[in-house]
């Protein structure tokens, strides 16, 4: 039988599972098992024992699919009979080869699991309160009921692995879009736009025209966003320093952001205090001058990019 895991293609048959299983002893069990010949072992253990691979990361109910597919006897899977398996797919079909990283899928799915059926700010505020005073025997047995297991957190990782470019990948998609629909006639773009993360010397603005000059911050705020909103305002900052005589302006999206810049009174120099140097001292702006009033001042456009991209959330 041929299966992917993290971009790799293998190969495992019942019997090299069998024989391999044979020379070590099970470990204990936690929540699942696979059953090698009249032995039970954890899901992870067996598959690291007849694979050989023991540094790469999966999920057990990865490893149990596989299992049962060779015809082994295993714990059940919550949701198995949802569908799920028809979306994976068989592992034992040679065209899924490549097609698809079954791992991934898998720890997609048990992620998405979780966060759809637990509202994770009110499921923390609850573990946190059902440990205080807890000690060991309690402590393991909130840790079994939360949730918050082994797989969960592989999960996690797998998944944090395969998006970890997610947010470079939105900038650039969004600034990529964006361009069509802001550029006026006669209007150029002067230098590679900073689609990436992050500015290279060379490219100060994630946007430099001969007309205008902007950045794109496309955080999603939620209401306490004391360090988008630094970061937010050093690139007004920023943008406030071009001597050109071009456009300044900011992408954002949402109304949070948009209103921080043009209504906050919050004092524009503590807003600083911990930026770059060449930020905390801009031209124009006085001890007592606010966010908003260093924006207006400074002639700074404000642009929600849910008006051009309504999409965007």
């Amino acid at each position: 039988m041929e299966f992917v895991l993290n971009g790799r293609s293998h190969s495992l048959g019942a019997a090299t599972v069998r024989a391999r299983a044979s020379r070590v002893e099970p470990e204990p069990i936690r929540t699942h098992w696979v059953e090698i010949d009249g032995r039970r072992f954890p899901p992870k253990q067996a598959f690291r024992v007849a694979t050989g691979l023991h540094k790469e990361p999966f999920i057990s109910h990865f490893a149990i699919r596989l299992f049962q597919r060779l015809g082994f006897q295993t714990s059940e899977i919550p949701g198995a009979g949802d569908g799920a398996s028809a979306l994976m797919g068989r592992v034992d079909d040679v065209s899924a080869v490549g097609r698809s990283d079954e791992s991934a899928v898998e720890a997609f799915r048990q992620l998405d699991s979780f966060m759809s059926t637990n509202a994770l700010t009110s499921t923390l505020t609850r573990l946190e309160s059902s440990l205080v005073g807890a000690d060991q025997s309690e402590c393991s047995r909130v840790t079994v009921e939360s949730g918050f297991d082994e797989d969960l957190v592989d999960a996690a990782l797998v998944v944090r692995e395969r998006v970890g470019m997610l947010d470079t990948l939105i900038h650039a998609a969004v600034i990529t879009q964006t361009l069509p629909l802001v550029l006026e006639e006669g209007e150029q773009v002067l230098k590679r736009p900073s689609l990436g993360a992050g500015n290279d010397p060379d490219r100060v603005f994630d946007l430099e025209t001969n007309l205008r000059v902007a950045e794109f911050k496309l955080s999603s705020w939620k209401g306490s966003d004391g360090m988008r909103q630094r970061g937010l305002f050093a690139d007004v900052v920023g943008l406030s320093m071009d001597e050109s005589g071009r456009r300044r302006q900011v992408f954002v999206v949402g109304q949070l952001p948009v209103r921080f810049l043009t209504q906050s009174k919050r004092n524009a120099a503590k807003t600083l205090s911990k930026a770059a140097l060449r930020l905390r001292t801009p031209a124009g702006m006085a001890d007592e001058m606010t966010v908003a009033e260093f924006t207006r001042q400074a002639g700074i456009e404000v642009v929600d990019l849910t008006t051009l991209l309504p999409g965007l959330r």
